[in-house]
């Protein structure tokens, strides 16, 4: 090789190094740059123009892509583009972004391989630098909610890692530490002055389970905490702020008022009279009736009618409380008072009350030894809690409720006298809904509408039948017992209908009874008062009337012995059925004449008797056929449907599954067997609407046949 061709070919070596040593400082410009981007926007704005340095294209585009082809230009650098110009494409997908990054060469010139490699490099770099701006921005995009959720909570946060050390803290946190927010952040909270009692609790072996209440040398906290990977998420709360909220938060339980008090009777009328009188002061208030009078609706009308907005309303039901518990419950205790109490003490009913209501319910099961308590309380006005001698200020206004008779209890030595009157400066009696029965309508007419409202449908009403029906029954669990039957029925409707046609199932006996009960009073015109014994004669009278002059029976219905009612037929010089008269009237003579003529008679009758039983089966099986047929009919139209044949005639004797208006049973001995031991045969009807078929196979037990042994049916 000549020397002149060894010195074109080390030109060639050196130019091809320069441009290769040009190639990498281009790139390695771009990197620096790429490093200096941190912002998602100035991405956008920053990669075409990085693309024209590492190239010889004149022009450069960011495109997106929508999900219907369509290119819509993000950002431009280098001269204007001729789109006939050769081009090239550098996908950059992103997550949810489709980017495309266009080249455009000059005018009459073409890209080299070295611009395609160079591209092709950049295009991996401007990926990776695009998904970290992605990712930087959605790392502060959350930091800056999970600040601002922080800044927003009213109680303390406070974020430490497994370390102790303080990574996140909001101002209410800081203001209860008394500590400021910048200068927590990233210190130990055991190296903070005062806080290293709080520090060794969280960073305890077992974070979730603290103590409830930490005191620091700014406040007493309640503390609760939860454990993540990194370390623990805790809330902070001053013990002075948590009380009140206590309160705030019993108060919500008091929701009715007098508005919700429906009724137009004269004794409800003037007990809701009295009640809104009493609101307007605080003195002791009782207030008796049945259970499901509304006693405690009541209490919570008078207290939310109170002159302005009372602290709280607390409730405790005495009854529900173990007399060991009712003490700590009613009055509180402090830390250690006895073993197993909580080491920060427990505020009573009394001192959550505050200058509320506190309502004793069913005060006449209280405990003797409370009573005395009790006593002392409302009389001096003052509480202790248990194991402290510190006296604590009542203010808070007692309303007691109970469902039985107080003073027949103090009769009976189970209820204080003193505690009696103490309680009772204002004593409301509800009459039971069986004594304000003009009141049921209006009533039935208040609970469909809070249905119907609460359900969004269209208003319910009552067929007056089953009003009445409404009406006469005694409701022997009041307005509450109304409230619910009205609900279930109303719940029973199909959506399109709106109109409550039949008496639910629960009260139908009820009603049979009373309608039983009553004949003989309808032997009164309307409006007589009958003298009493009038009505202890008729009611004897009935007694021998229903029992067919058995004596035996109509006592035992009366509850009186044999001897007294005896001694009533002889004053009131009633009458015995003519049975009862036959088995009384007669002489011993009489009677064994009677019973010889009797065995004369059944021996001459009896054999003729069973000559024709053959004859008279079929009688009897088409006698049964009819009374079962009968029995199925009333059921139809009690319930709305036949049977099925899986149930058969049983369904008249045991109310069927999943039925709710059963109202039988409808056969009171059971499904009798046909003349010849065999049980009768039930079909459903084949059709809707169609007929039933009960059938007995005859004397041979099988289809068909002629005579004895043909087919009975109710055909």
């Amino acid at each position: 090789m000549t020397n002149a061709m060894r010195s074109a070919s080390l030109a060639s070596a050196l130019a091809a190094s320069a441009v290769d040593r040009e190639a990498i400082g281009e790139v390695v410009a771009v990197n620096g740059e790429i490093a200096s981007v941190d912002g998602l926007d100035d991405w956008i704005e920053t990669i075409p123009r990085l693309a024209l340095m590492v190239c010889s294209a004149t022009a450069a585009e960011l495109m997106e892509v929508d999900s219907d082809g369509t290119l819509k230009l993000l950002s431009r650098s280098g001269a204007g583009v001729e789109r006939t110009c050769p081009r090239m494409q550098i996908p950059l997908g992103q997550p949810g972004r489709n980017l495309v990054l266009i080249v455009w060469a000059a005018p009459g010139t073409t890209l080299t391989e070295r611009d395609l490699e160079q591209l092709t490099v950049y295009g991996s770099l401007a990926r990776t630098s695009l998904a970290r701006a992605h990712s930087n921005a959605a790392v502060r995009e959350a930091a800056a909610r999970d600040a601002a959720t922080l800044a927003a909570l009213h109680d303390g946060v406070l974020v430490v890692d497994r370390k102790g050390v303080v990574r996140s803290i909001n101002d209410a946190a800081a203001g209860v530490l008394g500590v400021k927010r910048e200068h927590a952040l990233g210190r130990r909270l055991r190296d903070i002055p005062g806080l290293a009692p709080l520090a060794l609790t969280l960073v305890g072996d077992d974070p979730t389970h603290l103590a409830e209440v930490v005191r620091t040398p700014h406040a007493e906290l309640v503390i609760r905490a939860q454990a993540y990977e990194g370390g623990i998420v805790a809330t902070l709360r001053s013990l002075s702020s948590a009380k009140p909220l206590a309160r705030k938060r019993v108060q919500s339980d008091a929701r009715f008022t007098f508005d919700d008090l429906i009724g137009n009777d004269p004794a409800f009328l003037e007990a809701l009279e009295i009640a809104q009188r009493v609101s307007q002061s605080d003195v002791p208030i009782l207030i008796t009736g049945e259970s499901g009078t509304g006693k405690e609706m009541f209490a919570q009308a008078i207290h939310n009618s109170t002159p302005g907005t009372a602290p709280s309303f607390v409730g405790i039901n005495v009854a529900a409380i173990p007399r060991d518990l009712l003490e700590s419950e009613l009055f509180g205790y402090e830390g250690g008072a006895f073993t197993g109490a909580r080491s920060s003490g427990h505020a009573g009913k009394f001192e959550v009350a505050g200058c509320g209501t506190l309502l004793l319910d069913e005060i006449g099961d209280m405990p003797m030894e409370m009573q005395a308590r009790l006593l002392r309380v409302l009389q001096e006005r003052v509480v202790q809690r248990l194991g402290s001698t510190r006296n604590i200020p009542l203010h808070a206004r007692v309303i007691a409720t109970s469902h039985r008779d107080l003073k027949e209890a103090v009769a009976a030595g189970t209820f204080r006298l003193d505690l009696f009157h103490r309680l009772r400066v204002v004593h409301l009696r509800l009459p039971p809904l069986r004594q304000r029965r003009g009141d049921v309508p209006m009533l039935v007419e208040h609970y469909l509408r809070k249905y119907a409202d609460r359900r969004r449908r269209t208003p319910i009403d009552v067929a007056p039948a089953v009003m009445a029906d409404l009406e006469a029954y005694e409701w022997p669990g009041n307005v509450r017992e109304l409230a619910n039957l009205v609900e279930g029925e109303a719940s029973l409707l199909p959506p399109d209908q709106n109109l409550i046609q039949r008496v639910s199932a629960s009260i139908e006996p009820a009603r049979r009874r009373a309608g039983c009960a009553s004949t003989w009073a309808q032997t009164s015109s309307p409006g007589e008062i009958l003298p009493l014994e009038e009505v202890e004669r008729r009611a004897f009278e009935q007694a021998l009337l229903r029992y067919a002059g058995n004596v035996a029976r109509a006592a035992g219905a009366l509850g009186v012995s044999k001897g007294t009612l005896y001694n009533k037929i002889k004053r009131y010089q009633l009458v015995l059925s003519n049975r009862a008269g036959l088995a009384s009237g007669f002489t011993l003579l009489e009677m064994l004449v009677v019973m010889v003529l009797i065995g004369l008679l059944a021996g001459f009758v009896a054999p003729r008797y069973f000559a024709q039983v053959g004859k008279s089966q079929v009688k009897v099986a088409r006698a049964q056929i009819d009374a079962l047929d009968k029995a199925l009919d009333q059921f139809r139209i009690d319930v709305g449907h036949h049977p099925t044949s899986e149930e058969g005639l049983q369904a008249l004797v045991v109310q069927p599954s999943g039925e709710p208006n059963w109202a039988g049973p409808y056969l009171k001995k059971g499904v009798p067997a046909d003349p010849w031991g065999r049980p009768y045969v039930y079909q459903q009807p084949g059709t809707r609407g169609g007929d039933f078929d009960l059938l007995s196979y005859g004397k041979d037990g099988r289809p068909g046949g002629t005579g004895e042994d043909a087919d009975i049916t109710n055909w």
